[in-house]
């Protein structure tokens, strides 16, 4: 992929969003001039560049939900980027993988499903369905259940950021590494994981996306 198919502009406004701390640091260290501009309640909104935000979300869809609503002005954006980790509800998607989410679920909600964006040409990812959970898969009746809704993996703050940019008409890149296979050993793989997949997808963001944004940005 090169940057001869993106559809950007030199004035667009994008918004990182990630659920923790560990999530971003990579990516911090890469804008040593970034500005604090809040940080309550274990959320965080921080001026990368002129262009770039980064909001930390908190853990779960109420956070999630919570800080966008809070902290982000939709008029201000042209693009939210939704990144983390995710747990695999599909043997076809590996620990490790990057995944781009295009559809939505939640328990008792209508599912939400998004037109990959073009900004970025296709990044060839493999596109799936998210389910967000209210609470972490640790059992396989948990991890059976959530499959029949027919997501391919499991997160916890995803639905809360599609259904604010649905609403909002935002455009919306959900993509997330895979650090553990939902059900059973998801304790035992998270442990392992979680820390290579959360570099792994920084690593992954800055090589295809922010590295390669024009250099006004």
């Amino acid at each position: 992929m090169d940057s001869s198919g993106w559809k950007l502009d030199f004035d667009m406004q994008i918004l990182l969003a990630h659920a923790l701390k560990s999530e971003a640091g990579i990516i911090k260290q890469y804008y040593p001039e970034a500005k604090t501009l809040v940080r309550e309640n274990g959320q965080e909104l921080i001026r990368l560049n002129q262009h770039l935000h980064l909001l930390r979300t908190g853990m779960g869809l109420a956070l999630a939900k919570t800080a966008m609503s809070t902290h982000v002005d939709p008029g201000q954006y042209d693009l939210i980027i939704h990144f983390g980790v995710s747990g695999s509800l599909s043997v076809d998607i590996p620990v490790m993988q990057i995944v781009e989410g295009t559809k939505f679920s939640c328990h008792n909600n209508s599912d939400i499903a998004m037109t990959p964006s073009e900004m970025f040409g296709d990044l060839e990812l493999p596109k799936i369905g998210f389910y967000s959970s209210y609470h972490a898969i640790t059992d396989e009746a948990m991890r059976n259940s959530t499959k029949a809704t027919g997501a391919q993996a499991v997160d916890m703050e995803s639905y809360s950021i599609a259904q604010f940019c649905q609403k909002r008409d935002l455009a919306l890149l959900a993509i997330r590494c895979i650090s553990d296979r939902a059900g059973v050993s998801t304790p035992e793989d998270f442990r392992q994981n979680y820390s290579h997949a959360a570099q792994t997808l920084q690593n992954y963001l800055l090589e295809k996306i922010l590295t390669r944004l024009p250099a006004s940005i």
